[in-house]
């Protein structure tokens, strides 16, 4: 099948340029002038950009809660996702409690294959750090799944020693470390005093994880990749220290920064509402100030930070944020926002005069490239698939929970308005957003297998 793209704007994270776009069978084949020939399917991009399919590289489906509910899953957040332009996403999936990873892996398979609307692959949260646990690492690695998610804070946490374990693994092997870094110790220390004086307010939730926690966990997961010669990649990092201690490193392995749109969006002045409502914005790390959240916009400017994820969680806020209504320690940690981030972070990126070649490396190439993806996703080159997005930057519009598809019953951003939004999105060359209309199928995302960084 071949599918002919005319006269859009092509935006890449390198250059811009006017173009045709033929695809032949999902691939992109070839990006020139006036492209002429038969194509079965046209579709004039005038006044449009076009960028690569968006790559949101942490998001958490089907998360079970402490009442045996489960959050959203695949069956309406790819469709979200696909939506708001996004066209690959990395699950992290959890290892569950009495079970070896491969079966947890198999579980996520089995629902995604079916239900998945866009492609997608798998990180895995460790939460049974022994040694049969580090002896499935090469399997699942030969099977594509080269990323591991581990925790230095909550239920959890990992020591220094299993840390250490597991990074070196990694580095034999070429997988790359997912850390998630808060200071166990600092936050129960906290918590506990704040319990001890009835303080239980989601309020708290930001006053238990201060910068301090995030920034010497940063600092302790270097020292352990630099031990380990472990690629690494620190998640969701909520201020500007945090990103200079990253790029200061100076490791044998990468390094990577992720942070999120809330960071750079939002601010702890959700906390400060006084009604349990704020409950929607427990996330970890928290909400900083608005100063913290400007100086973190150095971090994009400078290319600190190298991508931007939503660290989705379909939470709904009348039934799983409620399981922490008298203790916010209770309250499940994060938020939606897999619909919202390739629109949110164009339009906060293009607000601030940052170059659209930035956005694209933000959300999509350089996703690919630290997760073994790219230039099959990522990208818009002869022989990539063609995972693009048709854009329209004149439409504005107003972000809210009604007119969401996320399947929450809110989202972070109410009332935010935006300037430019989604109008056409191809997956592999098939259309599956038409006009702001899902028109695909669950099922039609497919696994896609990583490479791992020694390939």
């Amino acid at each position: 099948m071949k599918t002919l793209i005319k006269n859009g704007t092509i935006i890449t994270s390198s250059e811009y340029c006017q173009a045709d776009l033929l695809i032949e069978d999902g691939k992109i084949a070839c990006i020139g002038k006036n492209i002429g020939g038969e194509a079965d399917v046209k579709i004039y991009a005038q006044d449009k950009l076009i960028f690569p399919g968006g790559i949101d590289a942490h998001v958490h489906m089907n998360v079970p809660c402490s009442d045996g509910s489960l959050s959203a899953g695949y069956d309406t957040e790819t469709i979200a996702a696909a939506l708001g332009g996004t066209t690959t996403i990395l699950d992290y999936v959890l290892q569950e409690y009495g079970k070896s990873m491969h079966e947890s892996i198999d579980g996520a398979h089995a629902l995604a294959e079916s239900q998945a609307a866009i492609d997608y692959g798998f990180h895995v949260i460790v939460t049974n750090p022994d040694e049969q646990t580090i002896a499935e690492i090469e399997d699942l690695i030969d099977s594509g799944i080269t990323s591991y998610k581990l925790f230095m804070a909550n239920d959890l946490a990992l020591d220094d020693q299993q840390l250490l374990k597991f990074m070196e693994e990694l580095a034999r092997l070429g997988g790359l470390a997912c850390v998630h870094a808060e200071n166990g110790a600092i936050i129960s220390s906290l918590q506990n005093g704040h319990k001890k004086k009835k303080q239980l307010e989601p309020y708290y939730h930001f006053l238990s994880r201060p910068l301090i926690s995030e920034n010497e966990a940063i600092n302790r997961a270097i020292a352990l990749a630099k031990t380990a010669k472990c690629s690494m990649l620190v998640a969701h990092v909520s201020n500007l220290e945090g990103v200079n201690i990253i790029t200061g490193a100076q490791a044998p392995a990468p390094i990577h920064t992720e942070s999120c749109p809330h960071y750079l969006v939002l601010d702890d002045d959700e906390y400060r509402q006084g009604e349990f409502e704020t409950a929607k914005y427990v996330i970890s790390p928290p909400l900083r100030s608005k100063e913290e959240k400007e100086r973190l916009w150095v971090g994009i400017k400078n290319r600190g930070i190298d991508i931007i994820s939503s660290d989705h969680n379909g939470f709904n806020y009348s039934t799983h944020k409620q399981l922490g209504k008298d203790d916010y320690t209770l309250i499940p940690n994060g938020g939606p926002g897999i619909e919202q981030r390739f629109t949110l972070m164009y339009h906060t990126l293009t607000e601030r005069g940052i170059d659209l070649s930035r956005f694209v490396d933000l959300i999509a190439t350089k996703p690919a490239k630290i997760f073994g993806l790219f230039p099959q996703k990522g990208t818009i080159a002869p022989g990539s698939d063609a995972d693009l997005v048709i854009f329209d930057p004149a439409i504005e519009w107003t972000i809210t929970a009604k007119e969401q598809h996320q399947a929450s019953d809110y989202t972070s951003y109410e009332g935010l308005r935006m300037k430019g939004r989604v109008d056409k999105v191809l997956l592999r060359g098939e259309l599956i957003v038409d006009e702001g209309k899902y028109v695909g199928e669950p099922g039609d995302g497919k696994f896609i297998a990583r490479q791992t960084l020694k390939s």
